[in-house]
């Protein structure tokens, strides 16, 4: 011990004379303060000599027998030569071979993983304001959810869809896709959580490739171009005919199977073809929204889809197309509204019946025009009956943009048979839409727009049952809407 402290000495010692030495100059110019520098030096040194002893003197001796406290007696059980890496070491090692890891907790094992080449999260949403000379629980009830018109006013603000949009790249050729949206229900304000897609692709070229799982089907264009964040699109709602099932749109807008899609060869037509298998819509009843089957279909029958489009070379921008949906519909007679008063609507229902549904779309899309035409027609027909009851709906619209600013025009119908139990209940609308989108940045835009419909729907008995004759309302409703992605 007393030999470390003498190297010690010698070290400050030698710190010392480095310091003399660098101001040796300055010592020679001024001789005669030179031996208080120096005392003061060595009494400063001397403090630091008896603050090491004092420390040294503080800490225990270590007895010799705890040296051989560690030793394992040679009966004891012997360890391994290595264990299994933990914690932080086993995501060092499994970083090391292009894993991730999962720690199970409580003592678990630490589960290696693939890591994930690229995860994306986007999210989208809006807030809206509403105004018209019509209560709007009439107007924008949901299929099963009839309000009074006591239970809402004639203005109100709403918080809208809050999308979340999450892709991963999972190899070259394999990729993820979902949507998960949290949405306000109107007739009780709450909050619910939707799993909108989730979709796992195999793209191996343009030439084939195809999604698995839950998706937008691909009817037209307006529901392949546009999905739930309302920041992408112009105006502030989807055309009637596109609206989503639980919002009371006819079309059987999401689709639980497999499809299938590629381009034909050949640059001039720039031809593509899609095909489409799924459980297709569940049996009717106003409280089913939730369509199609995502877990059991009720159904042994399959929707089908095909159809093909165009992307002319000579013209940028230009897309034309065409598709056809078949499925099986089971409507449950007595959930249908009004069964069994005498003013029952649907003399035709049957417990089977076959859709069809055709869709053409042509679109000229340019940074700066917006030309967009559709039409869908549905054609049902009962078991045992030849009549066919038809529901036809579609849009017309046109934008420009100025910069910032994009104002708009749609025209768009929505013209249901009031006798067929499958389309009855959305309600007829046709009027014009005008409004302006101003892109406040790349990421947030105001729209305001002003909505004029000739309106048609079921009346109420005293019982709240949806019956005829028919409400007819001319409704004029002015909306603002900040959207925004983030």
């Amino acid at each position: 011990m007393r030999s470390d402290r003498k190297i010690r000495n010698a070290a400050l010692y030698v710190l010392v004379a480095c310091l003399v030495c660098t101001g040796c100059d300055a010592a020679a110019q001024q001789a005669a303060g030179e031996p208080t520098e120096l005392q003061q030096l060595r009494s400063e040194l001397k403090r630091i000599e008896l603050r090491i002893d004092a420390l040294e003197a503080a800490q225990p001796a270590t007895p010799k027998a705890s040296l051989t406290a560690v030793v394992k007696p040679e009966w004891g059980p012997t360890e391994p030569e290595s264990k299994a890496a933990t914690g932080p070491e086993a995501v060092k090692e499994a970083e090391d071979k292009g894993m991730d890891t999962m720690d199970a907790g409580m003592g678990g094992e630490t589960i290696k993983i693939p890591i994930i080449p690229a995860l994306k999260i986007r999210g989208f949403g809006d807030v809206r304001f509403l105004a018209a000379n019509q209560n709007l629980a009439v107007i924008h009830n949901t299929p099963g959810s009839p309000l009074l018109s006591s239970q809402a006013g004639r203005d109100t603000f709403s918080l809208g869809l809050m999308d979340l949009f999450i892709t991963s790249k999972i190899s070259e050729h394999f990729s993820y896709l979902t949507e998960i949206g949290f949405e306000a229900d109107q007739a009780t304000n709450g909050i619910g959580v939707d799993l909108e897609r989730a979709q796992i692709s195999y793209m191996p070229s343009d030439k084939f490739s195809m999604n698995i799982g839950r998706s937008h089907a691909m009817l037209g264009y307006y529901n392949t171009a546009f999905h739930h964040g309302t920041w992408f699109q112009t105006t502030i709602d989807r055309p009637r005919m596109f609206q989503f099932e639980d919002s009371g749109g006819p079309l059987p807008i999401h689709n639980i199977g497999v499809e299938a899609m590629g381009k034909i060869p050949g640059d001039k037509l720039g031809l593509h073809w899609f095909a489409e298998v799924g459980n297709g819509k569940q049996t009717y009843t106003l409280q089913s929204t939730v369509t199609p089957a995502i877990v059991l279909a009720d159904h042994t029958g399959k929707s089908t889809n095909v159809g093909m489009y165009l992307r002319p070379s000579a013209i940028s921008g230009l897309q034309a197309g065409f598709n056809w949906y078949q499925a099986s519909l089971v409507p449950i007679l007595s959930q249908l509204p009004s069964y069994g008063t005498p003013v029952y609507p649907f003399p035709n229902a049957r417990g089977y019946y076959r859709q069809n549904i055709f869709i053409a779309h042509a679109v000229y899309i340019t940074p700066s025009i917006e030309l967009m035409v559709e039409d869908a027609e549905i054609r049902d027909v009962g078991r045992g009956t030849t009549q066919a009851l038809y529901t036809s709906g579609g849009y017309a619209q046109v934008s420009r943009a100025f910069g910032e600013y994009r104002p708009y025009v749609r025209y768009q119908w929505l013209n249901p048979n009031f006798h067929d139990p499958n389309n009855a209940w959305v309600g007829r609308w046709v009027g014009p839409d005008v409004g302006v989108r101003w892109d406040m940045n790349p990421f947030i835009a105001l729209k305001t727009e002003f909505s004029h419909y000739d309106w048609k729907n079921f009346s109420q008995d005293a019982n709240g049952n949806q019956q005829l004759p028919i409400l007819h309302k001319t409704i004029n409703q002015l909306g603002m809407q900040i959207t925004y992605t983030f």
